[in-house]
C-alpha cells in the first residue's frame, strides 16, 4: 500500500493508526441526554474511522490545534452539525470569545444542543439556523471560520466566497474533509457510491458530494481571495483512493 508523499505545499504527515480509546460506557443512573450523547458520538466516532482511517479523537484534537485559538477569539462553524468542532473552542477563546455554530438542518441544531447540554457547555455555543451560501454576518466580523467534514456537501465557490467576506483580514478558513485522488479512478466507484448513499442510506446531499483534488481546491481558494494556502495530509491509503487532509487559508 503506498502513502502518498507530494500532497501538500509544506510538507505530508501520516499518523499512526494504533491509538485507540474506547468510551466509557453509561453508568447507572446517569442522566437519559448525557447516556445519549455518549452513543451518539461513539457512533459518528465509528463512522469516522470507518471513512478516514484516523482515530476520531485525535484527529479533532489536530484540527483544534490547527486552528491556533486565542482568547477572544471569534469562532464559526460551518456547517456545525452536531456541533463536535464548536464544542471544542470553549475554554480556548476566553470569555470575550465567541462560538458560533450555524445549520440548515433544524434536526441536527437540536442534536447540538442537547450535546451542549451533556457536556454542560449549552451557554457558551451559539447555535443558528441559516444558509451556509448567505452567511448573516457583518464584513470583516470573524477571525476564524471552520468546516469540518461537510465541505463536499457545500457550494464550493459560494462558500468560499461568503467566508472570505466575513473574515477579517489575516483570517483563517480551516477546512478538514477529503480530497479526491490526483489520478482519476474513473465512474464506476462514484456511481456506487452516490447508489448507496441514494438508496441505502437516504442520504441526497451525501450522494450529490462532490469532492475535488488538491489543485482544484488551491485554485477556488486564490479566486475566493485566499492566500497563504497550506494543505496537510492526514491519512491517505493509496495514491487513487481519496485523502483527509487539513487546509488552512488566509485571508
Amino acid at each position: 500500500m503506498t502513502r502518498r508523499e507530494d500532497a501538500t505545499i509544506l510538507g505530508v504527515q501520516q499518523l499512526p493508526n494504533d491509538w485507540k480509546q474506547k468510551p466509557e460506557p453509561p453508568q447507572f443512573g446517569q442522566n437519559p441526554v448525557v447516556s445519549w450523547f455518549s452513543e451518539f458520538e461513539e457512533k459518528i466516532a465509528s463512522d469516522f474511522q470507518r471513512r478516514t482511517g484516523l482515530e476520531y479523537k485525535k484527529a479533532i484534537a489536530q484540527i483544534i490545534e490547527a486552528a491556533e485559538p486565542f482568547p477572544g477569539m471569534q469562532v464559526l462553524d460551518v456547517p456545525t452539525g452536531t456541533g463536535v468542532i464548536a464544542r471544542q473552542f470553549v475554554g480556548k477563546v476566553g470569555e470575550k470569545g465567541r462560538i458560533i455554530g450555524i445549520d440548515e438542518t433544524p434536526e441536527k441544531l437540536e442534536q447540538a444542543r442537547l450535546a451542549a447540554q451533556s457536556a454542560r457547555v449549552s451557554m457558551r455555543i451559539e447555535l443558528k439556523a441559516m444558509p451556509v451560501e448567505k452567511l448573516a454576518f457583518e464584513e470583516g466580523s470573524i477571525d476564524l471560520v471552520t468546516s469540518v467534514m461537510a465541505f463536499h456537501r457545500l457550494s464550493a465557490g459560494t462558500f468560499l466566497t461568503e467566508a472570505c467576506r466575513v473574515l477579517r483580514p489575516g483570517g483563517r478558513l480551516l477546512i478538514a474533509d477529503e480530497l479526491a485522488p490526483e489520478i482519476s479512478t474513473g465512474t464506476l466507484r462514484d456511481t456506487m457510491r452516490r447508489s448507496y448513499f441514494r438508496f441505502i442510506k437516504r442520504d441526497q446531499e451525501e450522494a450529490d458530494a462532490q469532492f475535488h483534488t488538491t489543485q482544484e481546491m488551491m485554485r477556488m481558494l486564490q479566486e475566493a481571495g485566499f492566500t497563504q494556502i497550506i494543505f496537510r495530509t492526514l491519512r491517505q491509503r493509496s495514491r487513487n483512493e481519496r485523502s483527509f487532509a487539513l487546509i488552512k487559508a488566509v485571508k
